[in-house]
């Protein structure tokens, strides 16, 4: 059982679309180690080195993650952009994600966080749970939180006109959470531009 599920990993490994094509040599090799352990019954050992593989495949997931950052939107420029693999067992964290940071000339500053796995993964979903309660208590001028729908996708939309903070997140799937963060923004229409050019679609099937 044990050499079935290490050549259905090495083989998932193989098929991945690699990104990195050093990651994937020390999966390779990682996993095959494994094997060998487990053929000398050191199954610690073998267990250590298949959490190992599995940390370096979520990097690899992780940095399959870049290609859905989308362009700056109009008179925003992309600061940075950068990708993370956490662990090889389950995180609270989540096993993969990606972030961007956007500027504008006039400070305001877009944050994008995209997360699979964990509890970051079902962020978009506790929002939109929070979003059926702040409708009871919402004021004008104060918080402002509503569902919108993107690309066939809900969407909970929360902009605060006091400090000109906003946030938009989406949950895809059961696993992976999209999040738009904007700070010193008139509205959160900047958000919504935003998300209409990124491929939701493409992230579902792809994670």
């Amino acid at each position: 059982m044990k050499k079935i599920i290490l050549h259905a990993a090495l083989a998932l490994a193989l098929s991945m679309n690699c990104y990195a094509e050093g990651i994937q040599e020390e999966v390779v090799e990682s996993l095959a180690t494994a094997q060998r352990f487990t053929n000398d019954g050191n199954y610690k050992k073998a267990i250590e080195e298949i959490n190992y593989a599995l940390a370096k495949i979520n990097e690899l997931t992780a940095t399959g993650l870049l290609k859905f950052i989308p362009t700056p939107p109009e008179g925003y420029t992309l600061i940075h952009k950068q990708s993370r693999g956490i662990g090889g067992v389950a995180s609270l964290a989540g096993t993969a994600g990606a972030t961007a940071e956007y500027s504008h000339i006039d400070g305001g500053t877009i944050s994008l966080h995209i997360a699979i796995g964990g509890v970051t993964g079902k962020m978009a979903s506790i929002a939109a749970l929070g979003s059926l309660f702040a409708g009871l208590t919402q004021e004008t001028g104060v918080g402002q939180t509503r569902q919108i729908r993107i690309q066939g996708y809900t969407g909970t939309d929360f902009f605060n006109s006091n400090d000109q903070t906003g946030t938009l997140s989406f949950q895809i799937g059961d696993k992976t959470s999209v999040t738009f963060e904007g700070t010193a923004i008139q509205s959160s229409a900047i958000l919504k531009n935003l998300a209409k050019s990124f491929d939701f679609a493409g992230l579902e099937k792809n994670y």
